[in-house]
């Protein structure tokens, strides 16, 4: 079984490693301007957790003593009310854990500015109604004495945090920030990050890299500013990032020759690794993707392996389904519910029955109305389907398709 979680070099089966070097290079590059912003944008399964790893374990391994590397997930923090606390309690965290105790100046500094703000939050969320009322103007006089304190920290943290990082940089350390799984926050969270890291890390001797998917953080930007009359064609997403990103890096999309290699040294079972040529052509050229498959491919087997009166399937159609469930499960929904869908699609994509023929409604006969509805609906909904049923046998199959499906989880 693979797991989803971000691989290092001895697990790296897609070459990451091209990118880390360069990447480690810019980073440690004494000529590279600081501050600087580098973006691993992808799509969600790609590898930008491995890549963000990788770099992660070099810059530790090669150049240990030149970094305070901090790790921060806004995912985990979704239900914080804003993300600067927590953006600066992992730099807080990493420099107090520091084994030589050689930043507990800076750490406790630090934590005097957290503990301010965070006293903001907790005084904004008292309930007044559990606060007798003589002590209602107490409170009162209070907050607003916190208000103050908490604006002029607030005001101040750019350059308190400069001089936090000109006082670092002069033990020969420099900050970088590792910020993955943004894209999996709410619309507004996304922006919270980005613009506590343009607004409070966009200083001296601070690198931030940060996974993105891009048409996430696009939709993010776009629902944010909808309301001061931008139009969809604005690329305001590209404007936004180029504003904070100096350096993009877009993850090469994964090719058959590369999808095959990987599924060969994932050690796969027998029925992925004899069919890995059907599998370079249909599976999506992502990893997540290409790893779910080849897991149910295994359990699927061991079924197969288990019951004897399975021996008789045909490989290459449990395959495709697989490939089915994994990738489209509304289309494999349907195809549970009306097995006769795989045939009259099979047969769309050969150029052999157009749903809108008169054939076809006598080759399907009772059900050729809700069959010609669903064979248009999913006709071309997904790029894999083309290869998937070009050279399939499931009109051959007929009968014991529901065998198939019922197998697979239907």
């Amino acid at each position: 079984m693979l797991s989803d979680a971000p691989v290092n070099w001895h697990g790296d089966l897609l070459q990451f490693r091209r990118y880390v070097d360069p990447l480690v290079s810019v980073i440690t590059n004494p000529r590279t301007q600081t501050p600087f912003t580098i973006g691993v944008y992808g799509a969600w399964g790609s590898g930008k957790s491995t890549l963000l790893k990788m770099v992660d374990e070099r810059l530790l391994d090669r150049h240990g003593d030149a970094f305070v590397r901090v790790h921060f997930n806004p995912w985990v923090h979704r239900r914080e009310p804003q993300m600067l606390l927590p953006l600066l309690n992992a730099l807080h965290t990493e420099l107090s854990e520091d084994p030589g105790h050689r930043f507990a100046d800076t750490a406790k500094r630090l934590g005097t500015i957290m503990l301010n703000l965070a006293a903001d939050e907790m005084l904004k969320k008292v309930n007044l109604g559990s606060v007798s009322v003589e002590k209602i103007g107490k409170l009162a006089q209070q907050y607003a004495e916190m208000r103050g304190q908490v604006d002029s920290q607030t005001g101040r943290l750019r350059a308190l945090l400069q001089k936090e990082a000109d006082r670092l940089a002069e033990k020969g350390r420099k900050i970088i920030f590792f910020v993955d799984d943004l894209d999996r926050c709410e619309p507004d969270q996304i922006i919270d990050v980005l613009e506590s890291i343009k607004l409070f890390l966009d200083i001296r001797h601070v690198f931030v890299l940060i996974a993105l998917a891009k048409d996430v953080v696009d939709r993010g930007v776009s629902l944010k500013y909808q309301p001061f009359g931008f139009a969809a064609t604005d690329r305001l997403g590209d404007e936004y990032l180029d504003k904070m990103i100096q350096l993009p890096l877009h993850l090469y999309p994964l090719g058959p020759a590369e999808v095959g290699r990987f599924i060969l040294d994932s050690h796969p079972g027998e029925l992925a690794r004899t069919h890995v040529e059907t599998l370079e052509k249909i599976v999506s050229a992502n990893p997540r993707k290409i790893k779910r498959v080849l897991n149910l491919l295994r359990v699927t087997e061991a079924v197969i392996d288990g019951t004897p009166g399975l021996a008789g399937l045909q490989k290459s159609l449990v395959i495709r389904l697989v490939v089915l469930r994994v990738q489209s499960p509304e289309l494999f929904a349907d195809v549970v519910r009306t097995p006769g869908l795989l045939v009259a699609l099979e047969l769309a994509y050969r150029g052999k029955l157009s749903p809108n023929s008169p054939e076809f409604d006598a080759r399907f006969k009772s059900q050729a109305e809700r069959m010609r509805s669903l064979a248009k609906a999913h006709y071309d909904s997904h790029d894999f389907l083309a290869p998937l049923f070009a050279d399939s046998a499931f009109e051959a199959a007929g009968d014991e398709l529901p065998v198939y499906l019922t197998m697979i989880g239907g």
